[in-house]
């Protein structure tokens, strides 16, 4: 797509040069220039009607994807709402049925991206009317076809077929972690019982939703780590067994948050103890028996439950055991070392003052800034 389309060309090289000055300490601004020239030549493509929208959908998530990496001070691209870009989007979202796999994929991930860009006091990265908008599709998802000249043989087809169900839970437990983010006091009202009455009400719908998806998790996501590893070659085994490890422990992170946002006393404990313990296990196991961890560190896609462990456990031994581990993720696009210390200081705070800190002021108070997205 980038060959024939400047407006891709252009985005792809910014997200690759922002990947590459961030793993090595680079400066930012050519990767900045060139997102940029992107955003100048998005409206281009926009107000070219012989251009599908599918290209401008890629553009939309490559610059969404480089403000997510690199927030930067003003209001992001899509919260501002383009009237061309409306137009564009409208009548395209009104028939599903007609979208790409590539483009199916682009729209799932754009929801995630704002459903992780929603919580800890962000406000998104798209525009309430743009999330609207966007279509919904029904599960399970069809993966990206691979160009007809590659040959990704036997085992890339059978991770494939593993793991399309266990993204499509993944998929749906992000959305209702959006839902549960809309309930901190970023986002509504709990100044009064009768707010924080309606908020116990729907945590507890929400709640409600969460167990059902887990009681119909996919037969792959019920499977002992160790059983995958028995029936499976090595090197698919250790992918299965790390994708079902990630989606299991961001689902025990929900139960977490909801004790959180929820604010009872942190000596209340309800699934949450329990999913503290689930999100121990899965690490250890990880750590324990995957080789990739072993030689590239823990993977990024724990770090969010890591840190809800270390903040939400009052207690020390446990708080420096995710601290530990939290650190064990070293790639620098995740801000691990900030993030330990952050899991840290926060979790010190709150146990000397016996009650729950709000993070991110804390961060601002701490830092000097507020948090990046986790």
């Amino acid at each position: 797509l980038g060959k024939t389309c400047s407006a891709i060309a252009s985005s792809i090289a910014a997200i690759t040069t922002l990947f590459k000055a961030q793993l090595y300490g680079l400066p930012l601004s050519r990767s900045i220039s060139l997102y940029q020239s992107t955003k100048a030549s998005f409206g281009e493509l926009l107000d070219d009607q012989a251009q599908e929208f599918g290209h401008c959908l890629v553009v939309v998530f490559l610059v969404i994807l480089f403000e997510f990496t690199h927030p930067g001070d003003g209001v992001s691209t899509f919260k501002e709402e383009s009237q061309l870009f409306l137009e564009r989007l409208r009548p395209w979202a009104q028939h599903p049925e007609s979208h790409s796999e590539l483009s199916i994929r682009l729209i799932i991930w754009l929801k995630i991206l704002q459903t992780v860009t929603m919580r800890g006091g962000g406000m998104g990265l798209m525009s309430e009317t743009i999330c609207c908008l966007l279509p919904n599709y029904d599960g399970p998802f069809p993966s990206i076809k691979p160009p007809t000249n590659s040959d990704l043989g036997l085992s890339t087809h059978l991770h494939d077929v593993l793991c399309a169900p266990v993204f499509d839970f993944y998929f749906r437990l992000q959305i209702l972690s959006g839902q549960i983010a809309k309930l901190t006091h970023y986002h509504r009202s709990r100044t009064t019982g009768v707010d924080q009455e309606e908020v116990s009400q729907r945590t507890a719908h929400i709640k409600s939703r969460l167990q059902d998806l887990w009681e119909s998790r996919s037969a792959i996501q019920r499977e002992a780590p160790e059983d995958l590893r028995d029936q499976l070659a090595p090197r698919l085994a250790n992918a299965v067994t790390s994708l079902v490890g990630i989606c299991n422990a961001a689902y025990h992170a929900e139960l977490v948050e909801i004790d959180r946002v929820l604010g009872d006393p942190v000596t209340k404990w309800t699934d949450s103890r329990k999913a503290i313990h689930q999100i121990r296990q899965i690490v250890d196991d990880e750590c324990t028996a995957s080789d990739a961890t072993k030689t590239e560190g823990l993977n990024p896609g724990y770090l969010r439950p890591l840190f809800l462990y270390a903040i939400e456990c009052m207690d020390k031994e446990e708080n420096q055991w995710a601290v530990d581990r939290i650190a064990q993720i070293r790639d620098p696009i995740y801000r691990s070392k900030f993030f330990s210390t952050f899991a840290k200081e926060l979790s010190d705070a709150q146990m000397r003052k016996e009650r729950r800190v709000t993070s991110k002021y804390f961060c601002i108070w701490y830092f000097g800034t507020p948090p990046p997205y986790l």
